[in-house]
């Protein structure tokens, strides 16, 4: 039985989804920290489209399901009951999918609400734990729960008696655990002139290498912006500045209104690596190197330099700490030394190592932090501590008073997940953002931790960041689930994608997003979540915090993925990846019925990546049999490999004996597939750069009809050949056309960046993109050396003011004469006599690629303005050309001339 997803998948409306609204799923990865989750528009189209047959020969029929599909795009359970209706015809005794590769468990919630069977699996415990929060704990009716054992609670339930009872006992939970934070840090965190401050702005002192002065390091010293968000008064903003004593070796802050008066301590200095810390003392420049060392060294403290108020006319005021604020910092570690540890070999604060070779992505890893509970300051080690210690006293009481051990772990989780959120915008990797008056998360780029020499604690009182005010956001994200149709339980659990307890043939589909390669290192990345949560859960989830790994971490001995930078000893490499994900793979296929399909979601800009992964496919006997591109990464920045599209791909159990190939045969299949296909993607709408990545899919259909394919010789042709030979057979049927000339009528260089123009203007696209366009027009790096900028988040084609192919000769690519021209500008004069000069004035290609580029930009590109206007002025540039011929020539003929008479005399 053909399924949907692999003749029709509704590229456009998940691409058009997933970018914002409902189908970002926005509201449910807002409830706990996570670092990869579908697109709620992807997770239900993929399962909708892996579950319903295709009726391959009834065109009516076939209508009918997209028009169904599209129906169903339109909001979160738009078009639920057909669906609903449209599956039980098929499954009578319903359907059933697994994610091995869960993460939150976007796509077993979104078949759950579909009423369809679903299992979502997944390595981490804290990836498990969010699963449980989104798609397990709000399907559960929690009606003959006894009420909570808590004062105020009788009031509190007739107060909110119409709300479904976990929401409700949610709001409660949180915030009576925000009273007890807020009672036990009192003292701590005191008030000034009857106002609990917001936020706190700490400095790293380090003792100058010249003066032995200790001096603070911090990058900006800017605090507000003027009339932040149109404030109430004629709002000048706020900045601070150090204030060095030289005689008595101390520095103290002054907050003043208006930007900064002096320089920051850590600076960017021509010709150093990073930034460099100067000496408000000395002045004397430490370069990264040694600050890193200093640190390692231990010699690091923290100074409070500026308190943040709450202010009703311009959000934050800023000021210097006073007594008060000092006198909350006095006792501190006294009581953290006394708080009694959580269980056996679990400390209050966390001990669990941060070991340095992760420095590459876990940023204070390079900075001498030697385990996870440094990362906080004394205060924010002690917050941390009590308000999971809150949380499990919590649950110990609700056991105690007969509360099911299920509702105590739903709703200690619900606790968890708002201490978890908490940590992503505390410790010292979080920062105050100026422009948006609030703390930046931990997280630089999704998954990686940044590390910061100063840093921004978050208070216990209200603002931004705080614990309240995140506990609102979760109360949001929790009732959005109960404002949706209920649905079918589905099984959330901790497991190995590479050992599946399901039972042979027992799955209608498997829908999964596996990870990355090397994009992201989620076990590594989330330890610092952990460590605490295991603090916290320790009661209500004894599951939680079981591990093998020797340093209490996350057990990491089957994480599917690569090292994120320098590997080492680890065992993480490219080939245990290519293991783990054929053995996934396999398992998959063990639990799949005869009938049944695996729908891969994957995106990636390294071709390497991308062989990894398809190789892994063929291997576990499996083989595509569709792909479809969708834009659903905008914005995402795992490790810096920014990437738009994900392909939505389809395998099924390879044949048994498959025939072996000839390369030339299925090089022809290849091309013949791709012609089929092109005008299919382009009646769907498919942009040119969609249908590029589409080509992976008839590539690997074509491959894997074949038990290997031969060269000429006998030898096994590698995989990698194909992927880029698809995407070139897509460029060869999509026929381009440069003003009326084929493509390949230019020279490489020029038919690289004609190509790119195609595909995206002079738009910033994402540089994945780059290695696949090379490897399809079999080109190296320096053949397109300075065709490209890096402009933000992307690349772009390079301005004519911008090209470095400044030596232009008669033989330069004809792409570098086009630029050169723009660069010339709108005159007549210069456009001819470069022409003229490089005997290209009557150059085809030349002026059909002005003509092309022109057309393409348009005269809102300033490039575009000049190659339109000069294929307009193409005759008056022609014969300025010929008139410098003919000066030339006269040149020539007068220097010849004075050279024979020379000669003469």
């Amino acid at each position: 039985m053909t399924r949907m997803i692999e003749r029709w998948f509704p590229c456009a409306e998940v691409s058009e989804h997933s970018a914002g609204g409902w189908g970002s799923g926005h509201a449910e990865k807002s409830l706990f920290t996570w670092f990869a989750s579908r697109p709620l528009a992807q997770a239900k189209a993929a399962v909708v489209c892996s579950l319903l047959p295709w009726p391959e020969d009834d065109e009516d029929e076939q209508k009918h399901l997209k028009d169904l599909v599209r129906r169903a795009m339109t909001d979160y359970d738009a078009a639920n009951t057909e669906l609903r209706d449209e599956l039980k015809k098929h499954y009578p005794d319903g359907a059933s999918i697994c994610d091995p590769f869960s993460g939150r468990a976007m796509i077993p919630l979104e078949a759950a609400r579909l009423g369809v069977r679903a299992w979502g699996i997944d390595y981490s415990p804290v990836a498990t734990l969010a699963g449980k929060l989104l798609a397990d704990y709000p399907m559960r009716n929690w009606d003959d729960e006894p009420d909570l054992p808590f004062d105020g609670y009788e009031r509190y339930k007739d107060e909110y008696f119409a709300e479904p009872r976990l929401l409700r006992d949610v709001r409660f939970v949180l915030n009576l655990v925000g009273d007890r934070y807020e009672a036990t840090m009192d003292q701590f965190y005191p008030k000034v002139n009857g106002k609990r401050p917001w936020g706190y702005l700490w400095a790293i002192t380090l003792p100058c290498t010249n003066c032995g002065n200790r001096f603070p390091l911090t990058g900006s010293l800017k605090l507000r912006n003027p009339n932040y968000r149109g404030a109430k008064t004629n709002d000048p903003g706020q900045s601070y500045e150090i204030v060095a004593d030289k005689a008595q070796g101390t520095f103290s802050t002054i907050v003043h209104e208006g930007g900064p008066k002096s320089p920051a301590t850590l600076v960017s200095v021509r010709g150093k690596r990073g930034k460099s810390g100067i000496c408000c003392f000395c002045n004397s420049n430490h370069t990264l190197d040694t600050l890193k060392r200093l640190m390692r060294d231990g010699m690091a403290d923290d100074t409070l330099l500026v308190v943040a108020d709450v202010d009703k006319d311009v959000s934050k005021r800023y000021r210097a700490p006073t007594s008060e604020d000092e006198s909350g910092l006095s006792d501190v570690e006294k009581f953290l030394y006394n708080e009694s540890e959580f269980g056996p070999g679990v400390p209050a604060v966390p001990n669990e190592a941060l070991h340095s070779d992760l420095s590459d992505f876990i940023g204070p890893a390079g900075y001498g932090y030697k385990s996870w509970g440094e990362l906080c300051n004394t205060r924010q080690k002690l917050g941390f501590v009590r308000l999971a210690r809150i949380i499990d006293e919590v649950a110990i009481k609700l056991i105690e008073s007969n509360v099911s051990v299920d509702y105590t772990a739903a709703l200690s989780a619900f606790a968890a997940s708002n201490l978890a959120r908490f940590l992503k915008r505390s410790t010292r990797s979080a920062t105050l953002e100026v422009s948006y008056q609030k703390s930046g998360h931990i997280y630089f780029n999704d998954s990686g931790i940044s590390h910061s020499f100063d840093y921004l604690e978050k208070g216990c009182g209200e603002g931004p960041g705080t614990w309240r005010s995140l506990a609102v956001h979760t109360v949001r994200s929790v009732t959005k689930q109960f404002s949706r149709v209920s649905g079918q339980l589905p099984t959330i659990s901790r497991g190995s994608a590479m050992e599946l307890s399901l039972p042979d043939c027992s799955l209608d589909a498997v829908v999964t997003d596996p990870p990355y390669d090397a994009m992201i290192n989620y076990c590594d990345s989330s330890d610092i979540l952990f460590v605490w949560l295991k603090r916290a859960l320790i009661t209500s989830h004894p599951w939680f915090g079981v591990t093998t790994d020797p340093d209490g971490l996350q057990e990491k001995t089957h994480e599917a993925v690569i090292k994120f930078g320098s590997v080492g000893d680890d065992h993480r490499t490219e080939e245990h990846y290519k293991l783990c994900i054929t053995k996934a793979f396999q398992q998959a296929k063990r639990t799949i019925k005869p009938e049944g399909v695996m729908s891969i979601v994957f995106g990636h800009g390294d071709p390497a990546a991308w062989n990894r992964l398809l190789t892994a496919i063929l291997d576990a006997g499996l083989v595509l049999t569709s792909s479809w591109p969708c834009s659903t990464e905008k914005g995402g920045k795992q490790t810096g490999r920014h990437i738009d599209i994900t392909l939505m791909m389809s395998c099924r159990p390879a044949e048994r004996d498959r025939p072996d190939g000839r390369v030339s045969d299925v090089d022809d299949e290849l091309l013949e597939v791709i012609r089929e296909r092109v005008p299919l993607w382009e009646s769907d709408r498919l942009a040119l750069a969609d249908q590029l990545m589409a080509s992976a899919g008839p590539a690997m259909e074509t491959v894997g009809k074949y038990a290997v394919i031969r060269n000429i010789d006998g030898t096994p042709v590698a995989l990698d050949r194909y992927l880029p030979l698809a995407r070139r057979y897509v460029q060869q049927v999509v026929d381009v056309r440069i003003d009326g000339l084929p493509l390949d009528t230019f020279d490489q260089r020029s038919q690289f960046a004609l190509f790119w123009v195609r595909q995206h203007q002079r738009n910033l696209t994402a540089g994945s993109e780059i290695p696949w366009q090379k490897l399809a027009s079999n080109i190296d790096d320096a053949t397109i050396h300075g065709l490209l900028c890096k402009s933000g988040k992307g690349f772009r084609l390079a301005y004519g003011h911008e090209t470095t192919a400044t030596e232009l000769t008669g033989e330069s690519p004809v792409i570098d004469i086009a630029l050169a021209v723009a660069s010339d500008g709108k005159s007549v004069s210069d456009i001819g006599e470069r022409l003229q000069h490089l005997g290209r004035a009557d150059d085809a290609l030349v002026w059909a690629a002005m003509s092309y580029l022109g057309g393409e930009l348009t005269d809102s590109d300033e490039d575009g303005q000049v190659w339109n206007w000069a294929v307009r002025n193409r005759a008056a540039i022609a014969a300025r050309s010929e008139i410098v011929a003919v000066e030339v020539e006269a040149e020539t003929r007068e220097n010849r001339a004075r050279q024979a008479q020379q000669v003469l005399l």
